[in-house]
């Protein structure tokens, strides 16, 4: 890795470092949530990648050094680039100790996760067990997948160039061995939908209360849509991406053309960041035939967080509008329309919605409402299908 390019790396790598310690310190009361929301889960992620790691890493280098010197040898021109490194094992008495010293970080590193891993079993605080989670998960993803793909390409810790280039054919190929059995194990655990469950149990309880009961719901009535699309969610919420495609999948045969499926499949798009066919399903459902007014004006409000979140403000303004054209009380429209107008520099007219909301008694509570409350209107759904098939009856006994 070039020397250049190294330092800049580390420079930002220690730049995010210093900035995920500060929302740390800022967001310390959210972190004290019973449920962890993605926001929550996110900065989890950035104390993983950008505290935890760099120290795993020194350890790897550290233990590198000092079984390289405790097998009578020593390290020229090491060097720590906060998420890799270089060491040279020199002067081994025997060629076939390389190995050992390569990979003596990868066994240390293993063991910290295994050691993590018991604390799982005490329940700690869902952020602690997030943390926790997303540490072991990390240590053996970087290990057993990343750093290998990329040392192909020069890249990653120096072990597995030094081990391409000098050690035996043999040892080479154990080693690769055993990291192939390890990476399908690991991988096989990590789409466990057993295991996904238990540690949204940890991080997520209140999801995961509400997934299991969907789970036996959906079990009990399979082609039932609205458990099916329930379910889809709470996946979705839980983390289990995978299995949620899977629901997504199956309401798609068995109800195309449903308001559940055309709900469902931008809302999963929202999650997954891609904006701009969220916006374009949302609008779908927002123009869906028969719907209400309210549900019309939450489709709406949500293409317009789509259309924001996209960079696209005067659309996101053009959405806001026509959501409250049908729902002036659209507390979702309402904050979209503000921050839209803070973005483009109209610092007058957010105030004047921000008033606009308050006389209306709107509480700007929109936590876990954003784009929409699926909770609220998978239930306006729920609703319109019911008044739809009444409806439907009502003309049967009327012809009949």
């Amino acid at each position: 890795m070039g020397e250049i390019f190294s330092k800049l790396a580390s420079v930002v790598l220690i730049a995010v470092a210093v900035s995920t310690v500060y929302q740390l310190v800022r967001d310390r009361a959210c972190l004290l949530r019973d449920d962890l929301r993605d926001e929550e889960r996110n900065l989890a992620w950035r104390v993983v990648v950008f505290l935890i790691l760099p120290a795993v890493v020194a350890l790897d280098l550290r233990t590198t050094i000092v079984t390289a010197e405790w097998l009578g040898g020593w390290v020229k021109d090491w060097s720590y680039g906060i998420l890799w490194f270089e060491a040279v094992p020199r002067s081994l008495p025997d060629q076939n100790l390389l190995i050992p010293v390569l990979f003596a970080g990868v066994a240390a590193q293993f063991a910290l996760a295994c050691m993590m891993l018991p604390a799982l079993f005490f329940r700690p605080h869902p952020f602690v067990a997030t943390v926790l989670g997303y540490s072991i998960t990390a240590i053996f993803a970087f290990n057993l997948l990343i750093d290998p793909v990329i040392s192909i390409v020069g890249g990653g810790n120096s072990r597995w160039q030094i081990a391409y280039a000098a050690a035996s054919r043999d040892q080479l190929m154990f080693v690769i061995g055993v990291y192939a059995c390890a990476a399908v194990s690991f991988f096989l655990l990590m789409r466990s939908k057993a295991i996904r469950l238990w540690f949204a149990d940890l991080s997520r309880p209140v999801v995961a209360e509400e997934l299991r009961s969907a789970i036996c719901e959906s079990k009990a009535e399979p082609e039932n849509n609205l458990q099916t699309c329930k379910l889809a969610v709470l996946l979705e919420r839980a983390g289990m991406r995978s299995q949620a495609i899977r629901e997504v999948q199956k309401l798609r045969k068995q109800a195309p053309g449903s308001l559940y499926l055309t709900f469902l499949e931008p809302y999963m798009a929202y999650r997954r960041r891609q904006y701009d066919s969220a916006r374009a399903g949302f609008e779908r459902a927002a123009n869906y035939i028969g719907i209400p007014e309210t549900l019309k004006a939450t489709f709406f409000a949500a293409s317009a967080c789509s259309a924001f979140a996209d960079g696209d403000t005067r659309r996101a303004l053009n959405l806001c509008e026509r959501a409250l054209e049908f729902d002036t009380q659209c507390l979702v429209a309402r904050m979209v329309k503000v921050d839209a107008f803070l973005r483009n520099g109209n610092k007058e007219q957010a105030g004047e919605e921000v008033m606009a909301a308050i006389r209306q008694g709107l509480d700007f509570d929109v936590e876990d409402k954003i784009p929409l409350d699926a909770d609220a209107t998978i239930r306006s759904i729920v609703r319109f299908e019911k008044d739809r098939v009444e409806t439907v009856l009502e003309e049967v006994v009327r012809t009949a």
